[in-house]
């Protein structure tokens, strides 16, 4: 399972970055829809939507999700933010994918931009929450932030060699060995299970693989009902801001 076949598997992965300034309590930061690479749901980003930062309140992402779900967004929707939908989505109400992956992942601006250069970006705004309306039985929702107990060195060295990695077991004690995965660049990086941010980072990144993966199997599983759910899968990955703020002490 690699990340092609989980954008095509659950047909949109909107990834809202939810970012929070490690000096102050203030909102800010990023919200990026990708879209499925077989079908379009999202409006394709033009030069200058590339180029220019367009902003969008909570409340707006939360209807944006309620409409890619095939549900009615809230009342609470001014004129202004379902201009915003129009933007965002394609104005075709028989296209929705009906499953939604959104994952929030603080501490991550700088980074998500690169990798999801070709995607529709917004600057969040405003002070509102997030509403997604989930009338009942009708959408299947599903939380990614199980947390799991301590991997063992199998567990590591599977994941380790699923990314291209390898994990070196310390004989002394399950937990202090070193974990290589490889980057893009060809270079790699390290992380020491010994050191406690290294290690809550590995963890946080293991419990969404294991998450995701199970929402991908109930996905395939609910797939083969013939009046199948609309479907939310959301989560936080934390191991970024984890590691940032570790290194922020640091310093």
């Amino acid at each position: 399972m690699d990340f092609r076949t989980i954008r095509c598997v659950l047909h949109l992965l909107t990834i809202s970055s939810l970012l929070c300034s490690l000096s102050r309590a203030e909102s800010s930061g990023s919200v990026f829809f990708v879209d499925d690479q077989c079908r379009r749901y999202i409006r394709s980003p033009s030069q200058d939507d590339v180029a220019q930062s367009h902003s969008i309140s909570l409340l707006e992402v939360g209807a944006a999700v309620s409409v890619l779900l095939g549900v009615v967004p809230p009342a609470t929707l001014s004129a202004a933010g379902s201009a915003k939908l129009n933007e965002v989505l394609v104005p075709d109400p028989f296209n929705r994918p009906r499953a939604v992956f959104m994952m929030e992942v603080p501490g991550a601006e700088g980074l998500l931009g690169d990798m999801f250069s070709g995607a529709l970006r917004n600057k969040i705004v405003g002070p509102e929450k997030a509403q997604i309306q989930l009338p009942g039985e009708e959408v299947s929702v599903i939380y990614l932030d199980e947390g799991l107990a301590d991997p063992t060195a199998k567990e590591i060295g599977d994941f380790a060699s699923w990314l291209g990695g390898s994990y070196a077991i310390d004989s002394s004690a399950v937990m202090n060995g070193e974990l290589t995965l490889p980057l893009p660049s060809g270079a790699s990086v390290n992380f020491h299970m010994s050191k406690k941010a290294d290690r809550e980072f590995i963890k946080s990144l293991l419990a969404l693989f294991h998450n995701s993966r199970s929402a991908i199997e109930m996905h395939e599983a609910l797939s083969k009902n013939n009046h199948r759910p609309a479907e939310l899968m959301m989560g936080c990955f934390a191991g970024i801001k984890v590691l940032v703020l570790y290194f922020v002490l640091l310093c």
